[in-house]
């Protein structure tokens, strides 16, 4: 290579790197941001703060109606993550299992909740949970997100079990298995990352959801989104800064664990 071309490469790999850096930079400036503020001491939020400290959170960790909304949270991302699992795994098989003539239909309309707005969706399920008197319920809102959990599941599994061979199933079976009991305790057993990897997903979706809370929830349902909503909306609570920087660290945390999952199951 010529001493120009060289310096042509260089030069180009260096401009290539400065702007990944540049715009990794931009997407995390408002999360370093937020972060920032959340170790400010004043009574409102501003910038340059006048004091630092950790005033913020310490009001949150003795909040009770902080505490209960991050506690309802967590509860309803992993109830509806169990149950979008627990949907999941019957679909899959008979998706990539079974005989029927449906199988593509049934996995088209698996993820179909992805193509649908989810105000659409919040408007249709408001009317079948009035009717079954299922609104302010929280299993109604469990279910809910289950719904639009599904397809990450179903995506992710998916992926898991078509990379694990049929004929270890047919050796199984062979052997005086039951196609049932080959299917869950071989090719389920080898894709148990991939279907972590989808709770996963399905836990994130549930816990950052703040649109279907506002059409299905009620007084006794605050969500830490929908409560993070309500304090911008009707004034200006500093300790959302800090809620916001520990969602960030939770949810990069989750997507640290899902990359770790899936390299894992392509290894």
């Amino acid at each position: 290579m010529k001493p120009l071309d060289r310096t042509l490469d260089r030069i180009a790999r260096l401009m290539g790197l400065a702007l990944i850096c540049s715009s990794v930079l931009i997407l995390l400036s408002p999360i370093l941001f937020t972060i920032l503020l959340s170790f400010a001491n004043d009574a409102s939020i501003k910038f340059p703060p006048g004091s630092w400290g950790v005033d913020r959170y310490v009001e949150l960790f003795n909040s009770p109606k902080w505490l209960d909304s991050l506690g309802l949270s967590l509860r309803l991302a992993v109830v509806s993550a169990l149950i979008a699992v627990a949907v999941s795994l019957p679909a899959l098989w008979a998706i990539l299992r079974s005989q029927l003539k449906i199988r593509a239909l049934i996995e088209q309309l698996s993820v179909a909740s992805l193509l649908i707005p989810v105000s659409a969706f919040a408007v249709a399920i408001y009317g079948v949970f009035a009717q079954f008197r299922m609104l302010g319920s929280f299993w109604g809102l469990a279910v809910a997100h289950a719904v639009l959990a599904i397809p990450f599941v179903i995506l992710i599994g998916a992926i898991g079990l078509r990379a694990q061979p049929k004929e270890l199933e047919l050796v199984a079976i062979t052997l005086g298995a039951s196609r049932a009991r080959a299917f869950t305790g071989i090719t389920l057993r080898l894709a148990f990352p991939s279907l972590i990897a989808g709770f996963v997903l399905a836990f994130q979706a549930s816990f950052e959801e703040a649109v279907l809370v506002n059409f299905l929830g009620g007084p006794g349902l605050l969500t830490l989104p929908k409560r993070i909503l309500d304090a911008l909306q009707w004034g200006s609570e500093p300790v959302v800064t800090a809620i916001a920087s520990i969602i960030a660290v939770l949810t990069s945390a989750l997507v640290a664990v899902f990359l770790s999952i899936t390299q894992g199951v392509k290894k």
